[in-house]
This record gives structure tokens, C-alpha cells and sequence, in this order.
């Protein structure tokens, strides 16, 4: 089946978040392990650490989950394929677009009908060791709150050029510095924003726990927030229910109980994200080296 946005008709999208330090996470994320691609299952298997395999495959989660939400379809029919330049898809569905980030205890994902999408989402801490002049153009310099929330401003300018970048297909190529934001209304979040690099509105908002997440879409309105699906013992995937024992993920490579194997994504920003919509570990605080 094909998904139609119609004539006249608005893009339709939908932003979904997952909080990874709720109970059951682990357990939700070893379910979802189950129902992925071997591709993608191979993809996640790249990864060392149980942490960031579990992030991995629960962005994957979400990212099919707002799919099949949208298409009126189970998210375990779907597929997610890459493109050349990264961006993930939906396998038989062309007009259908798809986003996907994790950071911290974070994982999100957006999907759009007819439009391109891009999200990510960071700890203000994160940004907080960056100096302005490493991602931020002159003009959004001068125009940083001078005192009370800075920092997080900061962290959302640099969520929404994740976000615009990932929209258009370059990812880090493109440069932090070429990507100039301009905000609508007061400079606190949440706010909207758009930028010249390209077209599409875009979002800004909190999450709890000190992150900021942004989401735009090339036509249309995004969402405002994402909608943070709860994830625990009692979580069915689908149509499935399946018993979640929380333990971590196996090592990359390495058999489940059932002789399946656990799996997740790679790339990396300590080579600045050469491509959007890429994974690599975390492996420490510093925000060139985080996983979106």
C-alpha cells in the first residue's frame, strides 16, 4: 500500500519521543531487537555498548512506530531502508519521510506524509562546552539572550541545525556555521524558527531532564512536542506481548535466548557526522562525539 497525503490536503506528521531511563527500556528495546530488519539488526550489532545499541534500536522503534501510525498500518509490517546520504525510509512508501536522533536518555523520531522531516535532540550540558563561535553564525551571537536562558538557547540552535540538516539530506556537510536560525516570538523555549538554508518551519521544545529536542518539516506545520510513548513490563509491541525481563542487550554479535542476534547503527562525529541520520557511540560528554 501506498500512502496519499491528497489533493489540497496539509502534510501530515507526527514527532514521538521515548525517555530511556523509564522502567523497562531495556526490555522494550530487546522486543523491539526481534521485529527489525537483519539489516538493521546488523547495523545495530556495530555498536559496543548496551547503552547505545538500546538507544539504537528504540529510535528505530519510534521511527516505525510514527510510520505506522500514520499509514493506519502495524509497525512490525514495516520496513526502514537508507538512503545514499543517509536518511532512513520506509520500504514502499516514496512519499513517506522519516528522522530519527538519540542522545542521553533520549531517543526520537519523526515521520511526515509529503513532506521531508529532520529532528534531534541534545543535553544542554552538552552544548554548554562549546564555544559560540564553533557552530553559531555572527547574527545569532548578537541575537543570544544576554543572561537567564542562555544556555539552553544555545542548545536549541544547535538541535534545530541538526534537525534542518537532516531535513535536507547533507548532515553535517553542510556546516553548523552555514546553518543561520532566526526565532519567532520571546528567546526562551519552546519557540518556532526558520532558517534561509532551507524551507520548512521548524520546533523547539524541553524535555525533562535538561534536553532540548527540535523537529521541522519541509511543508506544513510541525508538531509543537513530541509525544513520549511509555515503554514497561506491561508495553505491548503491536500485537505481540512479550515477556520483559530487563537486562541489558547482548554484546554486538552475540545470541539471544531465543538464537536470534541483537544488533544496532554507526558513523561518526568525531568525523562530524558525515552522514545525517547516523549513529555513533557515545563515548564521553563531548558533544562532537555524541549519538543523534
Amino acid at each position: 500500500m501506498t500512502a496519499r497525503t491528497g489533493p489540497g490536503r496539509s502534510p501530515k506528521s507526527l514527532f514521538l519521543a521515548c525517555d530511556l531511563q523509564a522502567p523497562g527500556a531495556e526490555a522494550a528495546a530487546r522486543a523491539a531487537l526481534r521485529r527489525l530488519s537483519p539489516d538493521d539488526q546488523e547495523r545495530v550489532a556495530r555498536l559496543h555498548r548496551p547503552a547505545d545499541r538500546t538507544r539504537s534500536v528504540l529510535a528505530r522503534w519510534l521511527a516505525l512506530q510514527a510510520a505506522g501510525r500514520l499509514l493506519d498500518v502495524p509497525w512490525a509490517g514495516l520496513q526502514l531502508g537508507r538512503h545514499r546520504d543517509g536518511r532512513p525510509y520506509v520500504k514502499t512508501q516514496p512519499r513517506l519521510f522519516l528522522s530519527m536522533a538519540h542522545s542521553g536518555r533520549y531517543a526520537v523520531a519523526a515521520a511526515a506524509l509529503g513532506a521531508r522531516v529532520g529532528v534531534d535532540v541534545e543535553e544542554i550540558s552538552r552544548v554548554s562546552v562549546l564555544p559560540d563561535s564553533a557552530f553559531l553564525t555572527p547574527a545569532e551571537i548578537s541575537a543570544l539572550p544576554s543572561a537567564g536562558p542562555a544556555a539552553e538557547h544555545r542548545a536549541a540552535l544547535w538541535v534545530l541545525k541538526e534537525a534542518a540538516m537532516k531535513l535536507t539530506g547533507e548532515g553535517m556537510r553542510a556546516g553548523m556555521k552555514r546553518v543561520d536560525f532566526r526565532r519567532r516570538g520571546e528567546p526562551r523555549v519552546p519557540f518556532s524558527a526558520h532558517t534561509p538554508y532551507t524551507v520548512g518551519e521548524f520546533n523547539v521544545c524541553r524535555l525533562l531532564g535538561g534536553y532540548v529536542c527540535a523537529v521541522g518539516v519541509s511543508a506544513g506545520a510541525p508538531p509543537t512536542t513530541p509525544t513520549v510513548l511509555a515503554v514497561g513490563p506491561r508495553t505491548r509491541m503491536e500485537t505481540e506481548r512479550t515477556d520483559f525481563s530487563v537486562r541489558p542487550l547482548q554484546e554486538h554479535g552475540s545470541p539471544e535466548p531465543d538464537g536470534t542476534t541483537g544488533r544496532h547503527d554507526t558513523a561518526s562525529p568525531a568525523a562530524h557526522r558525515a552522514e545525517q541520520d547516523v549513529e555513533v557511540e557515545e563515548a564521553d560528554s563531548h558533544i562532537w562525539l555524541s549519538v543523534n
